[in-house]
């Protein structure tokens, strides 16, 4: 029983020995405290701002700060307050700095707080590109959509930046997204058409457009794109007519025209139309050096090309008349896969010994004055025969050339038809004009000339029925009728009264020159 009592005595004694531990225990935690989740405070703060405040629930307690990062917090009272400006841009880990501080008071264990402080990155930091102006190569034939370039800005700020280019609406190049200042070929370059292009680039650390009262900056870039010319093209025969099939661009050469005579050389280069045989580099800044060949239509070697030149010579005359074709392709020196062909046509005719003459030297013909566009000129003033040239050609046995072609000069009143005939162009308002005519044989080139002199005739005399006759015409026709009438009534008188004395049949005569008279009378017209 006794061993009982101890064993129970010993128990309780222990029981109040681990009640008083855990009294003093739960007193010591409750002594100081701070709340549990993390504090933001935002960067470029300002000295002193406080924290937070430790909670204490007695008398005469410490505070000591066992860890202190960045050495930017200290204590002031029961206040954890910031003793520096932080920038969030220089700190090593400004997202999540741990400050401990030790808890005391005399009598109780210590307790260690930990205070988890998160720098809040505010936009106080501008965006920059690193050069100010940007120069960029493209070659002409870089394909559509290609980047030729990534221009970034910085920005220490880390947040997302967003681009846009000046002019905005850009026929060449753009951006690749609003987020990616990847500079794109937007359509197919040429440097015949554009060599160099600069435009602006924008970056904004907010959203654009900007809201009222937010805190944004920007940046600008210049970027210049110089367009590099490549050999894409080959050699163009001059003259050409430009066109464009897809994407591509050809110059088309009409080809080249000449004539020789019959069994001669001539000598010197070829006088051809429109012009020598020339061709030029087809890409505009390159001129890369030219040579010619003629690659068909020489099988007799009746003439030769100079290869740096394009001028073409006879090495012997042509014995056979009619046309030669003659095929010449101009070629790079440096690379032969650029070239370009084109037609020499040359026409082998005898010589001309005279050349087309006008029947006179002189001609005159005549119009009238109400004659309009498509009236021919007449050849003489009483009937209406066109006027008509001719022009002989003496080298021919009759006479007549077919290559001969009339042409008028000096006169915007007439035209000329291939037959010799004159028509008008227009209306004539002179009483005269002159022109010269000319034949040119179309074959030699050689013509010859005559002077026509024009004479302005009044309009003919011809009344439209729908006009009437006017008042004063008509008064006189009824003179003229009348005085008529009298002598014919004077006359008839005498005879009656002599043929009464004459034949007994008289009175009859009589009647009748009455019924003439009054028969007269119905023909007269009336005046007004």
């Amino acid at each position: 029983m006794e061993r009982k009592y101890k064993r129970k005595s010993v128990n309780t004694v222990f029981s109040c020995m681990l009640a008083f531990l855990l009294h003093k225990l739960c007193l010591s935690e409750k002594i100081c405290s701070v709340p549990s989740e993390p504090v933001t405070i935002k960067e470029n703060n300002t000295i002193d701002t406080v924290v937070v405040r430790i909670d204490t629930k007695t008398k005469d307690v410490t505070l000591t700060l066992t860890e202190n990062p960045e050495g930017a917090f200290g204590l002031r009272g029961f206040d954890l307050i910031l003793k520096k400006r932080l920038d969030f841009e220089t700190m090593l880990n400004p997202e999540e700095l741990t400050v401990h501080i030790r808890c005391n008071k005399t009598g109780f264990r210590s307790i260690a707080l930990t205070v988890r402080v998160h720098i809040e990155n505010i936009n106080d930091n501008p965006p920059s590109f690193s050069q100010s102006e940007y120069s960029l190569d493209v070659n002409e034939l870089t394909p559509v959509n290609t980047s030729v370039g990534l221009i970034e800005a910085k920005d220490a700020d880390s947040g997302v930046l967003y681009y846009t280019m000046e002019p905005s609406v850009n026929a060449h190049f753009r951006l690749e997204s609003m987020h990616k200042p990847s500079i794109l070929v937007n359509k197919f370059l040429d440097y015949d058409v554009i060599q160099h292009f600069s435009f602006t680039l924008f970056v904004q650390d907010t959203p654009p457009p900007s809201l009222p009262g937010q805190l944004s900056y920007t940046a600008t870039a210049t970027i210049t794109v110089h367009i590099k010319d490549i050999d894409n093209r080959p050699p163009w025969f001059q003259p050409c007519m430009r066109t464009t099939l897809g994407t591509a661009k050809i110059c088309l050469s009409v080809g080249y025209k000449g004539k020789v005579n019959l069994t001669e050389r001539q000598d010197g280069p070829l006088q051809l139309q429109p012009g020598p045989v020339y061709a030029r580099d087809g890409d505009k800044s390159r001129n890369e050096e030219i040579s010619y060949k003629i690659v068909r239509g020489n099988e007799d070697s009746i003439f030769q090309i100079d290869e740096n030149t394009g001028n073409i010579t006879m090495l012997k005359p042509a014995d056979i008349p009619g046309p030669i074709f003659l095929t010449i392709v101009a070629s790079q020196v440096a690379n032969r896969d650029q070239f370009a062909s084109t037609s020499v046509n040359i026409e082998v005719v005898k010589k001309s010994r005279n050349p087309p003459k006008f029947e006179r030297e002189r001609y005159d013909a005549f119009v009238y004055s109400n004659n309009g566009p498509e009236n021919m000129v007449l050849r003489d003033k009483t009937s209406n025969r066109p006027f008509r040239v001719r022009a002989r050609d003496d080298d021919f046995a009759n006479g007549i050339n077919p290559d001969i072609r009339y042409e008028v000069q000096y006169s915007s009143y007439v035209n000329i038809t291939m037959d010799g005939f004159v028509l008008l162009k227009k209306a004539v308002r002179t009483d005269s004009f002159a022109l010269q005519l000319r034949a040119v044989d179309v074959s030699t080139g050689e013509s010859g000339t005559a002077t026509l002199s024009v004479l302005v005739l009044p309009p003919v005399g011809v009344q439209s029925p729908s006009e009437g006759y006017r008042a004063g015409d008509m008064a006189l026709l009824g003179f003229v009728m009348a005085a008529l009438l009298v002598l014919c009534l004077i006359v008839i008188g005498y005879l009656i009264s002599r043929l009464k004395k004459a034949n007994p049949d008289t009175l009859k005569l009589s009647e009748v020159s009455i019924f003439s008279a009054k028969l007269l009378f119905r023909t007269v017209p009336a005046t007004d």
